[in-house]
């Protein structure tokens, strides 16, 4: 275990205060076409793809520790910086991302909240210019097993009372799919529920208002909380939310329902 303590989301007022500081890296995970239209001055682009590794069954597994490590190097990534995520709208593939750095015990990670569109929607200065760093020394050596949890140990502890299953997924998408159902005694709660909506973006609701939907879910602080959607990014969501609202062992079903379907439908 790499520590239990996670600061998930800043606000674009106050990273506009943090550009100055050369240990906050702004990391942009948009399409490269829509980075080089305009973003956040002073980002750097990443390939989102370098934190998503898939089986022969398409089934999503940790991705390449050292590849990681080295591709964030060459970007002039540091073990000692700051890394801001910025995504499109609901920040997902920020949140794999975040969750596959913790993952590999580098939890200086935040999500910009409201994402991209509500730094545009603001008016806050974008550049087209793309900025090179020299190679930083970030290493990547430790893994946490406590915030993932395989299908072989989710059967052992199906009935437990311990564990609480966190179906992130719509319910249109749960009803619609094939083989339908979810892992039996899942409560549901959609990760779009995390969100308080404006006409141009999203952001996070309040912690207070997020601990008020988990007490009527049952989602309780004393259990093994364990996430799951379709993959992964939607539940990673939930996992940093989750995490910052102080719940201490919060677990992503990193396969998802993907795994699931395919090789426990039975049960």
């Amino acid at each position: 275990m790499c520590g239990n303590s996670v600061h998930t989301f800043v606000s674009t007022e106050d990273l506009l205060s943090l550009m100055t500081n050369s240990n906050y890296k702004i990391l942009d995970l948009r399409d490269y076409s829509k980075f080089q239209k305009g973003h956040i001055t002073g980002s750097i682009h990443i390939d989102d793809s370098i934190f998503v590794e898939q089986d022969e069954d398409g089934v999503n597994v940790i991705p390449d520790c050292k590849k990681i490590a080295n591709y964030l190097k060459q970007k002039g990534i540091n073990n000692e910086d700051v890394l801001v995520l910025v995504d499109d709208v609901f920040n997902l593939n920020c949140s794999i991302a975040a969750w596959t750095l913790h993952y590999f015990c580098f939890r200086n990670v935040i999500l910009l909240d409201g994402a991209f569109s509500k730094w545009e929607k603001e008016n806050n200065e974008l550049s087209i210019e793309e900025i090179q760093l020299e190679p930083g020394n970030l290493t990547l050596n430790q893994q946490d097993d406590s915030i993932l949890i395989s299908k072989d140990e989710i059967i052992l502890n199906i009935k437990s009372e311990d564990f609480i299953f966190v179906d992130n997924r719509s319910e249109y998408a749960i009803l619609l799919d094939q083989q339908g159902g979810n892992i039996p005694g899942a409560v549901h709660f959609w990760y779009l529920d995390l969100f308080e909506e404006y006409p141009d973006y999203f952001i996070i609701k309040k912690n207070e208002d997020l601990a008020e939907e988990m007490k009527v879910r049952e989602i309780k602080k004393d259990k093994t909380i364990i996430v799951y959607c379709e993959s992964a990014p939607q539940s990673a969501l939930v996992y940093l939310a989750l995490k910052e609202m102080g719940y201490p062992d919060v677990r992503l079903y990193l396969a998802g329902y993907d795994e699931w379907r395919l090789k426990c439908g039975y049960l």
